[in-house]
Formats: C-alpha cells, sequence, structure tokens
C-alpha cells in the first residue's frame, strides 16, 4: 500500500503535463488573434491610433488563416498576414512570382 503513494506525485504530474499540453497546443480562436495583433499595432503605430483601427479578412490561399488590416487615421495601413495557429507570415507571394 505505500508504495502506490509513491507513485502518487507522479501521476499527479503527469496529468498536470497533459493538462498543459492541451491548454498550449489549443489553436487561438479568431478573436483572440485579432486583439493580438491589434495590440502589437497599438504599439507601433503614432498617436491616435485606436484597436478598433484594424479588422480581419479570410485570404484564399489556405496556407493564410486572415489577413489583418489597420487602418491609422492619417492614412498610414498596416498589414498583418496570419497562419493557422496564429503565427506570422510574411506576405504571400502573387500568382507572377
Amino acid at each position: 500500500m505505500t508504495r502506490a503513494y509513491l507513485f502518487l506525485p507522479l501521476a499527479a504530474l503527469i496529468a498536470f503535463a497533459a493538462y498543459l499540453g492541451l491548454q498550449w497546443g489549443k489553436v487561438p480562436s479568431e478573436t483572440d488573434i485579432i486583439n493580438r495583433y491589434a495590440a502589437a499595432y497599438m504599439e507601433t503605430a503614432p498617436s491616435g491610433a485606436a484597436p478598433t483601427d484594424c479588422a480581419a479578412t479570410s485570404h484564399p490561399d489556405p496556407a493564410v488563416r486572415m489577413v489583418i488590416n489597420c487602418t491609422h487615421p492619417f492614412g498610414v495601413i498596416t498589414t498583418y498576414y496570419v497562419g493557422p495557429r496564429g503565427e506570422a507570415l510574411p506576405e504571400p507571394a502573387g500568382p507572377g512570382a
């Protein structure tokens, strides 16, 4: 019976690691992604910028989950291309590239 108690901390550690793996491996929602890139836009944009300057649209390429365009009131446009798991992507090459 006492040997079983020795394995309880190991079982708890394995269960905790499985929980963390599921949480970290979860695909972020569209709202989470837009909020993250709106915060990045706010850090780099000139004064007068607001998180509501950003809007997302879909992209025809399946490797690009969405395109986030942030338009500053002064006319400066910042574009972010986002991958399937929320990662930043470079601008996709056009059909002539």
